[in-house]
């Protein structure tokens, strides 16, 4: 008899062991060996803003996208395109853009380090002979470009006027967009 009562108090004791309420797990640990991944914070403010002149006519850009380009010495490079008109989400707004399907233009070829290696301008006010847009080289320069989580971001300048075939060009934008 006293081994079944026993046994009786051992099963009501384990039987109370087993209905208590689960104890919350421990907190992790900050430094825990499991890497999340950093997400960058959106960016804020428009797309793109600042200043672009051609022979002292303004033009509004308001758009600007990111888009694989053609390598530049064995590096990959990405077309920034920057524009007054609606890209419509087109793959090629890099050539179209040169042709100004999207009005005032320009296109900024950018290597990953943030190196310029190229840009093509579309502006009324500089009047080009034999088609839309002018080539340059050594005009314009990135400064603060970033490549992270996702977005591409920086500063195209021209660092005031210069001159382009007898026209002042002048460009000093602030940007930020998906990267391609």
């Amino acid at each position: 008899m006293r081994h079944a009562l026993l046994c009786v108090a051992a099963g009501l004791v384990l039987m109370a062991a087993c209905s208590k309420k689960p104890e919350a797990a421990p907190a992790a640990n900050a430094a825990s060996s499991v890497a999340t991944p950093a997400v960058a914070p959106a960016p804020a403010g428009p797309a793109v803003s600042g200043v672009f002149t051609g022979d002292g006519q303004p033009a509004t850009l308001t758009q600007v996208t990111a888009h694989p380009d053609d390598p530049f010495d064995g590096q990959p490079v990405t077309a920034i395109v920057f524009t007054a008109k609606d890209q419509g989400g087109d793959p090629k707004a890099a050539i179209a853009a040169l042709f100004g399907n999207y009005g005032e233009a320009i296109v900024a070829r950018v290597t990953p380090d943030g190196k310029l290696v190229g840009a093509d301008v579309v502006h009324p006010g500089l009047k080009t002979p034999g088609g839309a847009s002018v080539s340059l080289s050594g005009v314009l320069t990135i400064e603060n470009y970033k490549s992270d989580g996702g977005q591409l971001s920086g500063r195209l300048t021209s660092n005031g006027d210069q001159d382009v075939f007898g026209h002042k060009l002048k460009v000093d934008l602030t940007f930020h967009a998906k990267a391609p």
